[in-house]
């Protein structure tokens, strides 16, 4: 009796600590090293993009990209930025980057507006018919919500071109919104930029 209560314990503890290494294991696997990553900051150039309450979109989403790519280049990524400066670069030429590339993830970053200045929150989109797509937009939209604590106005699926051309999994970020007075002075804070670089950058850890 004695000798099979111990074999049933050593079992049990067998179990426990297989179970604890595929757990780490698993969590091992959820990073972006190696990984090669395009980080697109909407607009640029003679395109702004939203602009309301001091704010343009173009630079807040630079400023938050440039953040990004540092982050997951400290955690080993290959990351190509569709734009470094204030440049304006086609919708079809940042796709194509990726592309040629061949990025494993592609995250378009930007920040929303609308005419009812009420309007407020984080939303993700992706492709309509991409899985894996909806897949990164929910990882990312998770995190963005935590980090900014914004409303979460959800995961949705839209035709946007620089969705539509590329060919790997792909989501736009849209922070929150330039039109509304409170996020907007938010997103003017050196805290709010590095929250969304944060978030993104954890985002993009748990899709991969």
């Amino acid at each position: 009796m004695y000798i099979k209560k111990r074999v049933a314990i050593c079992g049990i503890a067998l179990i426990a600590t297989l179970s604890s290494w595929s757990l780490s294991n698993s969590i091992a696997k959820a990073d972006v090293s190696g990984k090669t990553i395009v980080i697109d900051p909407g607009h640029g150039g003679n395109d702004p993009g939203a602009v309301a309450n001091g704010l343009e979109e173009k630079e807040v989403v630079l400023d938050v990209a440039v953040q990004t790519k540092q982050m997951l280049e400290a955690a080993g990524a290959e990351v190509l930025m569709s734009r470094q400066a204030d440049t304006y670069i086609g919708l079809n030429e940042r796709a194509q980057m990726a592309n040629a590339n061949q990025a494993d993830t592609f995250v378009s970053i930007h920040a929303n507006a609308w005419e009812q200045p009420s309007a407020n929150g984080t939303e993700t989109y992706h492709f309509p018919s991409s899985v894996q797509g909806r897949a990164l937009a929910e990882s990312l939209q998770n995190e963005l919500v935590v980090e900014l604590g914004r409303t979460d106005r959800g995961v949705k699926s839209a035709n946007f071109n620089v969705l539509k051309q590329t060919v790997m999994p792909a989501a736009l970020v849209e922070l929150a919104f330039v039109t509304n007075v409170e996020e907007a002075e938010l997103m003017k804070t050196a805290a709010f930029r590095e929250q969304a670089a944060e978030a993104i950058y954890q985002g993009l850890m748990s899709y991969h």
